[in-house]
């Protein structure tokens, strides 16, 4: 009996990649038994599409963010039965042999499985980098991991596909992180289950580019991350929360992302009101956790 296959795709504003993405899911080479789109209440004519469609099921909402997204999203598939589920942003541009490739692993259940993400405007380009923790590496880029197979490691909710029996054991993500950060969280609780993170390299989904910047090496190595209004509202604080929650993520290493933030922000953004929205995120911090845990004890 074959395993059934759903994708999660959350939207938000971004008609134009949304379509760009379900094209790209409709023609896969392993085809999908069903496409979800969660569409977090946009105003860009998105929900007037995906109306028009009947190959897709839609849930309209209002913006829960990318976690509420795929919360939702996840929980109707799992109730549905779907064996694995593929979730991804619209504005992930998966290959048209994505899925099948993933599925080629030798882990078959009660794993993830990611595809490797590259730059639409440079495939040489990782395109949020891709931190190996098994080895304690961190790679940015496809020449230093051209004669690997497997990552333990993967880039969250950028075709990710998550086996059922992975959500029987960890639950869905956490909709109060909102977005930044919620797909950090969800990995580390997989994590810490000791369930198997994998990147498949003959997997590849494309991703509108990011810019980043690094600086140092070792221990001084940092990721400097371009800051607006709603990063700033959102990063901080729920990295704050995670700090709490995971002995992975140390009070010292959440210091020093503050601290290099922060200096981003004000010497080379030259944001001020940035720097004092991050800080304000911070102190929100404390009341995240505390409704988290809340709602753990309900």
């Amino acid at each position: 009996m074959n395993e059934t296959i759903a994708a999660v795709v959350v939207t938000h504003n971004r008609i134009k990649l949304l379509q760009e993405c379900i094209e790209a899911l409709r023609n896969q080479t392993r085809k999908l038994d069903e496409i979800i789109v969660v569409n977090n209440d946009s105003q860009d004519g998105t929900k007037e599409w995906l109306d028009e469609l009947r190959d897709l099921t839609k849930i309209h909402q209002e913006n829960l963010g990318g976690a509420g997204g795929f919360h939702n999203g996840m929980k109707l598939a799992y109730e549905k039965g779907y064996d694995w589920i593929w979730t991804m942003d619209d504005d992930c541009l998966p290959e048209l042999n994505a899925l099948e490739n993933l599925l080629t692993t030798e882990f078959k259940t009660n794993v993830i499985l990611n595809s490797v993400v590259i730059a639409k405007t440079n495939p040489q380009q990782l395109n949020f980098g891709l931190e190996d923790y098994k080895n304690k590496k961190f790679f940015k880029t496809i020449s230093e991991i051209k004669d690997t197979n497997i990552i333990y490691g993967a880039n969250f909710f950028n075709g990710t596909l998550i086996h059922k029996d992975v959500i029987i054991k960890i639950g869905f993500p956490n909709s109060l992180f909102f977005i930044y950060g919620d797909e950090y969280e969800y990995y580390l609780r997989i994590k810490n289950s000791n369930i198997p993170i994998l990147t498949i390299l003959s997997s590849c989904v494309r991703h509108t580019a990011q810019v980043h910047r690094y600086i140092g090496r070792g221990k001084f190595f940092f990721r400097l991350n371009e800051f607006n209004k709603l990063s700033v509202k959102y990063v901080p604080r729920n990295l704050f929360v995670i700090c709490q929650l995971f002995k992975e993520y140390t009070f010292r290493r959440l210091i020093k992302t503050y601290i290099f933030d922060l200096l981003g922000i004000i010497l080379i953004q030259k944001r001020i009101y940035l720097a004092i929205y991050y800080i304000i995120s911070i102190f929100n911090g404390i009341f995240l956790l505390k409704k988290i845990k809340q709602t753990e004890k309900v």
